[in-house]
């Protein structure tokens, strides 16, 4: 009892009423049939029984847990057109025998008789053990003889009580109604152990396993139906027997085809599978590696403050003035704060790296970006030496996000500042070359030699003995964001490097990767 004194809901019983139903319209179709039997038709009748003996067992695959009977199916809907609902009955009647004979004689006897041979080792698959020694009582079964009833009354109704076999029309009107309801009742979630579509699955794997059933069904049950009906048309029960027999023979290729099929779906898992483990051991390479660069200079720059620390703690004024002690103080304490900075800039550079790369761009004028990201290089330019120059048409504008390139665009100068000579020369400019707007960064260095032009963009990679190798990985990941890219080639007349950073104009790319829409001016 509920709270509130209301009896619970058994969640199973929809299931079981829907069961009922459906069951209980396959026994009337059933007793249906069995009142319309008449003893001139006993020839269809036989060779039915002998159909439903030869094709009960030999299943096509379509999955390594889902097999369907198809040349049976073929042969029952064939027949169906010739003889009526009493095929159903004959069939029911010849199964259930079957199945009580395997259940019943010695393993020994089952296993000299291919028939019931090959039945119990269908029904002790996954996919026969649902069928059960009494079918109509399995609501699978159940939906294969309420779907054949279908067919019936409809081609019925078409033909208005001529034979149905003589009607091609009746009988394709009659196919895709009969469809129709199998695929309907297929999908309800009522069976008693999984449904035939597993629908508890994602849609990608749903829609390839229902195209194989319909591909199936296209290529074997309905040719095989029309031509066991034309047979019969022309050259009595005998063709349309031994047409519904040959059916054998396309299953085959089938089951092959399908074998193929599912051969390569578990290499597509396999493979699926060595990529995630690849994954996982190169972000567990990435990480040592990380690991060791950010270890490394945190530890030297931790032993550089060390050392001045314990110069601070030992100074002493040896007979000097106190003017030249405070000195030699402030000198040891910018350099402790100089380790400290580049330390910091080594645990902004990991932070910037593993941050978000949502991009939020906005209209600006390139100039000022150059500018900006020039300012804030200089220091740096004026402590090695070198000259720091920007070069960019005034009215040249572009959307991207001004502080993630900003940051791209200071970690490429520092690196061409680093490169260069004392008295030499950076320049950063930009350019519009098409759609494309090129922002480039020229140094006087010794260059990049070719092998590395690419590898200088990958974390971690440097050259330089205290180098973090995240600062062109940067430059690169914000650039890419933006639906750009960055290269590196030689300088003009071979000298240096150039830097290019490539960006569509406009910014569409960048907001669409990004997943941000371009804001409304």
């Amino acid at each position: 009892m509920s709270p509130d004194g209301a009896q619970e809901r058994d969640p199973e019983a929809g299931r079981r009423l829907v069961r009922v139903a459906i069951g209980g319209a396959a026994i009337a179709v059933l007793l249906t049939g069995f009142f319309q039997m008449r003893a001139a038709d006993w020839p269809i009748y036989a060779i039915v029984a002998a159909l439903t003996v030869v094709l009960t067992a030999p299943p096509v695959r379509i999955l390594p847990d889902l097999s369907l009977p198809v040349p049976l199916m073929a042969a029952m809907s064939g027949f169906l057109y010739i003889g009526g609902l009493p095929i159903l009955v004959v069939n029911f009647a010849v199964d259930l025998v079957m199945s009580v004979l395997v259940r019943v004689l010695p393993p020994e006897v089952v296993g000299r008789v291919r028939p019931l041979r090959l039945l119990r080792d269908f029904r002790s698959s996954p996919s026969g053990s649902r069928f059960g020694p009494m079918r109509v009582v399995n609501v699978e079964h159940a939906v294969f003889i309420v779907g054949l009833a279908a067919r019936w009354w409809v081609a019925t109704a078409v033909t208005g009580g001529e034979p149905i076999w003589t009607s091609v029309v009746a009988i394709a009107i009659a196919e895709v109604v009969g469809y129709s309801v199998w695929g309907g009742l297929s999908f309800l979630p009522v069976f008693p152990d999984r449904p035939l579509f597993p629908l508890a699955g994602s849609q990608e794997q749903i829609r390839p396993l229902i195209g194989d059933i319909a591909l199936t069904l296209q290529i074997v049950v309905t040719a095989f139906i029309y031509l066991i009906v034309y047979s019969y048309a022309e050259t009595g029960l005998l063709g349309a027997g031994t047409f519904a027999v040959a059916s054998l023979a396309v299953l085959l290729v089938l089951e092959r085809l399908n074998d193929r099929r599912l051969q390569l779906e578990e290499q597509n898992r396999t493979l699926a599978r060595l990529n995630r483990e690849l994954e996982h051991r190169e972000r567990l390479s990435a990480i040592g590696k990380m690991a060791s660069v950010v270890s490394h200079q945190i530890l030297q720059q931790l032993g550089v403050i060390g050392i001045y620390a314990n110069l601070v703690r030992t100074a002493s004024t040896d007979g000097s003035a106190p003017e030249s002690a405070l000195a030699r103080t402030r000198l040891h304490g910018a350099a402790i704060e100089g380790a400290l900075e580049d330390v910091n800039r080594v645990l902004r550079d990991l932070l910037v790296f593993s941050r978000d790369l949502r991009v939020n761009p906005y209209h600006h004028e390139v100039v000022s970006l150059l500018e900006e990201a020039a300012a804030a290089a200089r220091p740096t330019a004026e402590e090695h030496g070198v000259r720091l120059r920007v070069e960019c048409p005034g009215d040249l504008g572009a959307e991207l996000d001004k502080l993630k390139m900003k940051q791209a665009l200071e970690n490429v100068l520092r690196n061409a500042i680093d490169a260069s000579p004392a008295g030499g020369e950076v320049v950063v400019g930009a350019r519009r070359d098409g759609d494309v707007l090129e922002v480039f960064v020229t140094d006087e260095g010794a260059g990049v030699p070719l092998e590395n032009r690419e590898a200088i963009f990958t974390p971690f990679f440097t050259t330089k003995e205290n180098g973090s190798g995240l600062g062109l990985a940067i430059a690169r990941e914000f650039t890419r964001a933006h639906g750009g890219d960055v290269d590196v080639v030689p300088g003009a007349g071979g000298r240096g490097a150039r830097f290019r950073l490539r960006l569509p104009v406009g910014g569409d790319a960048g907001s669409s990767r990004a997943g941000v829409p371009t804001p409304s001016r």
